[in-house]
This record gives C-alpha cells, structure tokens and sequence, in this order.
C-alpha cells in the first residue's frame, strides 16, 4: 500500500495518531512492568500492542515500525508464556524502553519525510539486539538452569527423611549448587543485585571494583591510576578473607596472597598473564562465597499498581476537523448574541406598552431559545474537552527516566485524569507540568540513602492529582521530597538583583517561595540538562498568565512542596455572566466571576489620600482603583479623587453576589443609578487570595450573558486593562474589563 497516495492520506493520519496512542499506552504499561515484572495481565497487554502495531504497520508499508514490532512480539510472546523471565533478564525492559523511542523516533520523522519507512542501520542493530535477547533466553544453558533448579527444591523435600549426617553434606553441595546457581542467572544480567559474603564478611565491593578493573586491562582502556586502584581492591578483599577463612579456602586465599606478593615486590605491570591470573583466581574465589541477592525494587504501591492494571473503558469516537468546530462555536456565539437582542425587544415591547398576553408568550419563547442555545453551546464545548489523560499518561515515563538518570528512585501516583480540559490548553499545561514534575524529582526528592536516613521511604513520590471546579480545573503536583531552602532562594534573589537585603528580611515564607517563578532565579550552583537555568518555573508562571490562570504554592520543609495550577476549563469562545456598569460616559462589561461583591458607601466614610481613596468595609480596608485615571477618561470625577466629596449614588445598602444573579429582579434597563448624595457604588473585586481594591461605578446598568471576542487588531491588543470586547443585543460593541490587570495596577 503506497501511503503517497491521496486517497489513502487520510487513513494514514489516522494510522499514525493511533501509534502515538499507543506508544502513550505503552510507556505506562512499560512504567507499570518495571515495577511488578511477573505480572500476566501487564505482559500480556504488552504482547497485544506489539501485535497491533506490527500488523498496522505492514498494511501502510511502514517496514521500520512492523519489523522492530515484529521481533518485540517474538521476545513478548516468550515472556508471556513464562512470567519468570523478567525479574532474571532485568535489561529486557530496557530494550523494551528503547523500542518505544524509536517507534517514537520514526512517527515523528514521517511528519516532515513520508517516505521514512525502511530500516536503517540502526534500526537493524536494534533488531540484532533483540534477537541477542531471545537467544540469551532460549540458550541450553538457561534451560539447564531451570532443571537444576527444579533438581534443588526435588532435594530439599527429600532433607527431612535423610540421615543427620547425610543431611549436612546435602545441604552444603545444595547452597554451592545455589550459588553457582545465582551466578550464571545474574552475573551478566543483574550484577548489582548480586552480593558476595563469606562468613559474616560482605565483600561485594572490592570484587565488583577488581571485576571493572579487569575489564578496563581487558579493553586496553586502563590508567597507571587504575593498576593502583586494583591493586587496593584485591590487598583489601585478600585481608578480608584472611581474617575469616575457613580450612577449606585457605589454600586458594594463600594462593591469591602469594600473587599480590609477587606483583607488589617485582613491580610488575598488569599485562595479560597477570590480568589472566587474577581473573581466573577471582572465578575460583567466587564459586566459595555465600552469593545473596538483593531484594528487587519495591512493587509499585496499592493505589498505582491498581491504577495500572485498570482496563480503560472503550470509547467509540469520531475525527472531526478542528477548525470545522470552531466555525460551529462562532455560529453558537452568534446565536446568543441574538438571544439577547431578543432580551432586548422584550424590554422595549414592554415599554411601549404592547399586550402582556402578547409579551408573556414572546418572554416564553425567548426564555426557550435562550436555554437551548445555552445547551447547544455547552454541548459543543464538551466536544472541544479532552481528558487530561492525554497529556497525565507522559509522566510516569518521564519521572521513571529522569530518576534513574540521576540516581533516584521516584513513582509516581495520578489520580482524575478524567477531568476534561480544552483542547487549546492541553499544550501549555503539558509544558508548565514537565518543568514542575522536572523539578520536583531533579530539585525536590532526595537521594536513596538521604531519604533511608531521615526516616523516609527509599522511593520517593510524586502525586498528580486533577480535580474539576465550577468554572476551572485545579491541578496539583507535590513531592514527599525536601521541599524549598527558602534561605537559599532568598540569597539567589539578591545575587540576581529581585530582592534587596532590606526586603529578605521582611519578606513572608509565601511570597519568598513564589520567587521560584522569576526568570534566570535557581537554586542550582551548576545547570544541567534538566535544570538550573532558572527558565523552567518562569514558563509555568508565562503559560499560566496567559490563559488567566493562577499559581499556589505549599512549602513543607523537609517533607515536600505542592504546586497548584487553576485554569479555565476552556479559553475558545467563552460564554459568561457579566454586569453592565457606566464609568462617566462610557459602558463596560466585568464578567462576574471577578466581582466579589456590590455595596454603596457614605462619602463621609471613603478617606482619601495622596496615592488615592480607600474605605473600611467587614473589618477590612478596601483600596479604590482610580479607573478613570487608568483609563484617561475624559470626565475624570475630580471631586471624588481630589477633594472627597462623594459623587451621586443610590443607596440600596450593600449585597454579596453568591451563585445566583445579583440583580435578577430588577426590571430590563434599571440599575444602580446616581441621585442619591453622598453615597458612592464600588464593586469589591475578586483577588487571588482576600481582595482588598475596589472600583468605583456610577452606575450599575444590570448583568446579561456576554460572548467573549478577543481582538484581532493588534492595535486593540496592547490595551492594558480589557481582554476582549462583546456585543450587546442592541448593537453596541462594549470592552469588558481585564479584572486581574486592574488589581496589578
């Protein structure tokens, strides 16, 4: 099948969304294999997207994919047949790692390359790698392996019923049998989990240091500092012996002491002979110790070995252009938009004083259209939502690769990946999370031994945990790690010149950790290629202001740190609530989310000052943002801002907006309106934490439903304090006011 061929380039865009799908799927499964490699479900899953792909694959002529795919089902197929295989050929999931790389490797290189499809030398090399890997299982000796083995616990059951002295015998040629046993299953293939002691002595160091060595001599790789650095390893492994060996060894061990002896005394070089002779006595000496093995990793807790194994539900789905929907959503917002002309009619049908029978059924019918355009939209936009898991299935693989890049042990536990989120935002989420998830493994969890000493477990962990909000979706990632030096951060912000010496003294704990977000601050005396540039937590705090998202920080020293995001739960065509209010002249939108909440003020009880107005309302003192100043107003109330008097209000005390309208019986056209003196109307803003400014309206032209346009003109882009613009049902183009960038003011 020729995938040039324009008929089929369609179906080809959908094979190659289907290999990224899988090879998401499989870094997880390869994550969740890691930690339990004898499971049968997991090994199975592995084998059937092997499968999968290699037969996708052939059908598009994708050669390089079907025959890497090919050769891993074979090695799967092997391994799904004895679950044994795993935890005795530990590199195999290595290999299995690599192989998603490169399936990862080719789907990207046949965007820009159509014709990327055939083997190259690489990929060749890797096939000859696996098929290493199947002969090292299917080998005679690893069969005879497993029959010795099985010859071994035959024994042990026949220990009761023998003679004492029998007995001792048995069981002394059944431990060298385990030994041996245990040496040629691991030596090649886990050598680090393999420990060599003899009679309460652990020499497992300075054989493995004498093994790196003879093979560096070996390759011809070696330094005059490494004969030394040998010569070390096998004086102390001899001394160590001497001091516990048995009549049985101490020939052996005389023998190694005569070697060292004369290499010491002729000053000898490490040529081949020598080489030879201290690799074959260290052969010897291995076959008389105790050989142990080390406890594997600890499996993967109960909530994420769960999470692992849970099949995900079958969803049938459609492809359908993005822009198609996006023209549907800007026919939606056209819709409401009429809605609220028809609002508008209705208002003045009743002041003209048209037949209420006649207006109650039009009001009947407008409140019909208006919900069901209302539905259609939220339906529309819930085919814009994807699942987080889109972008939460990534980093299992990711914290897995960074950890044992430097040395870490890390898990990591998600939990609402089933929270939608627009598909707009999935990009930038993804990339603010990588540098929070980066840092929380890199920066925040310690060391293996660090932790084991300060009575924490050996693994570390990171929790992602989503959870759905009214209007926004928060997302949390914390770490059991060390948490933040706030000691530190402070001394950085001073060397970058963020901070003065005067201002780290009086900074809060809070403020000092959102330092982490300014550009080029890190904490890290020498950058790596994971971090310590200092640009990593500036791009959270970029991506997420751009969306109007928020950023929290919780600092637990010594037992972790949490980083929360809250973002909108989609940004295309946003369809919100919002009071209408008259500022001089002019009309504005404040979409109601922003408004904490509506009072009138005596004049009497707003003080002024040179930086401006404030007030006391609830025990709290309320700032006023000077609007129309920051707005070059032309009928700037210089009588309010200068002299104090109060401009003309209404007053109707003071009401907090809770879920419902705040103004919703109040008739069309009515407001909040002046004529009333020395009162003054504020709309109280809703800040990020408790909000202490306010602006000041003349008055309050009612709430509606707004369709959120933002600017195309550049021109219009670079007004400071409005985010976009909508359109009454009147006709008239009103700016809506940018809630946040006020309160930056």
């Amino acid at each position: 099948m020729n995938v040039s061929d324009e008929n089929l380039a369609e179906l080809f865009e959908q094979y190659k969304d289907e290999v990224r799908e899988t090879i998401g799927t499989l870094d997880n499964e390869l994550v969740a294999i890691e930690q339990d490699p004898t499971s049968s479900e997991t090994i199975f899953s592995l084998f059937r997207h092997m499968h999968s792909l290699k037969g996708s694959s052939k059908m598009f002529n994708v050669d390089n994919i079907a025959n890497i795919a090919h050769r891993l089902e074979d090695l799967m197929s092997l391994i799904d047949k004895n679950n044994s295989i795993l935890p005795k050929y530990p590199k195999i999931i290595d290999l299995l790692f690599k192989g998603n790389d490169i399936f990862r490797d080719i789907i990207a290189k046949l965007e820009d390359d159509i014709t990327y499809t055939t083997m190259t030398v690489d990929h060749v090399a890797f096939v000859g790698e696996i098929q290493n890997q199947i002969d090292k299982i299917n080998r005679r000796d690893t069969q005879l392996v497993d029959s010795a083995r099985k010859l071994v616990e035959d024994l042990e059951a026949l220990l009761p019923a023998m003679e004492e002295m029998e007995i001792e015998h048995l069981k002394k040629d059944i431990q060298e049998l385990n030994n041996g046993l245990a040496l040629v299953t691991l030596e090649e293939e886990g050598a680090n989990q393999i420990r060599f002691n003899y009679n309460g002595a652990d020499l497992t160091d300075d054989v493995r240091a004498m093994e790196e060595l003879l093979k560096k001599f070996n390759d011809g790789k070696a330094t005059p500092e490494d004969g030394q650095a040998f010569l070390d390893a096998a004086n102390r492994l001899y001394n160590s012996l001497a001091d516990v060996a048995t009549e049985d060894a101490m020939s052996l061990i005389a023998e190694l002491g005569d070697g060292l002896s004369l290499f010491s005394e002729r000053k000898l070089e490490m040529d081949q002979m020598m080489v030879e002779f201290f690799a074959a006595m260290l052969k010897e000496l291995k076959e008389k110790f105790h050989v142990e093995v080390e406890a594997p990793a600890a499996k993967v807790s109960g909530p994420a070995k769960s999470q692992a194994k849970a099949q995900e539900p079958q969803v049938k789905t459609i492809r359908v252009d993005e822009a198609k929907i996006d023209l549907f959503l800007e026919s939606v917002g056209k819709l409401i938009t009429k809605s609220e002309i028809l609002n508008h009619l209705q208002f003045s049908f009743r002041q003209a004083g048209i037949d209420t029978g006649l207006l109650r059924d039009f009001s009947t019918v407008s409140r019909t259209i208006s919900t069901d355009i209302v539905n259609l939209q939220r339906s529309i936009m819930e085919v814009r939502q994807v699942e987080m898991n889109n972008i939460l299935k990534k980093f299992p693989r990711l914290v897995r690769d960074i950890s044992h890049k430097i040395g870490k042990e890390a898990e990591m536990i998600i939990t609402g990946e089933r929270v939608p989120i627009d598909k707009s935002l999935l990009d930038d989420v993804e990339q603010a999370m990588v540098h929070i998830v980066r840092n929380a493994v890199d920066h925040g969890l310690e060391g293996p031994e660090e932790r084991v000493a300060a009575g924490k477990p050996r693994r570390g962990t990171v929790n992602i945990a989503v959870t759905p909000e009214e209007a926004s979706i928060f997302i949390e990632v914390s770490d059991d790690g060390r948490g933040l030096d706030l000691e530190k951060i402070k001394a950085k912000a001073i060397e970058r010149g963020v901070l003065t010496e005067d201002q780290s003294q009086t900074i809060s704990d809070k403020d000092a950790a959102m330092l982490i977000f300014n550009s080029g601050l890190s904490t890290k005396d020498q950058a790596t290629d994971l971090s310590g540039r200092g640009v990593g937590m500036d791009v959270v705090m970029t991506n997420l202001k751009k969306w109007n998202g928020e950023v929290l920080i919780d600092n637990r020293p010594s037992h972790g740190l949490s980083v929360g995001l809250r973002l909108p739960v989609t940004n295309t065509l946003l369809t919100k609530e919002a009071i209408m209010l008259r500022v001089g002249t002019s009309t504005f939108c404040l979409p109601l989310e922003f408004v904490n909440e509506i009072v009138t003020v005596p004049a009497d009880s707003v003080h002024h000052h040179k930086e401006g107005a404030v007030f006391r309302h609830r025990d709290m003192v309320i700032s006023v943002i000077d609007l129309k100043g920051l707005l070059g107003l032309s009928d700037v109330d210089a009588a309010f801002y200068a002299q104090g008097k109060g401009g003309a209000g209404q007053n109707l005390g003071e009401f907090s907006l809770g879920e419902g309208d705040f103004v919703a019986d109040m008739d069309e056209g009515d407001g909040l309106k002046g004529g009333v003196k020395n009162n003054n109307i504020f709309i109280i803003l809703r800040g990020k934490v408790d909000s202490r400014q306010s602006i000041m309206a003349d008055e309050i032209l009612g709430q509606q439903k707004i369709v959120i346009k933002e600017f195309e003109l550049e021109t219009f882009r670079r007004l400071p304090y409005f985010n976009g613009l909508t359109l009454l049902g009147d006709g008239r183009v009103v700016l809506i006011l940018d809630s946040e960038k006020l309160l930056e003011s």
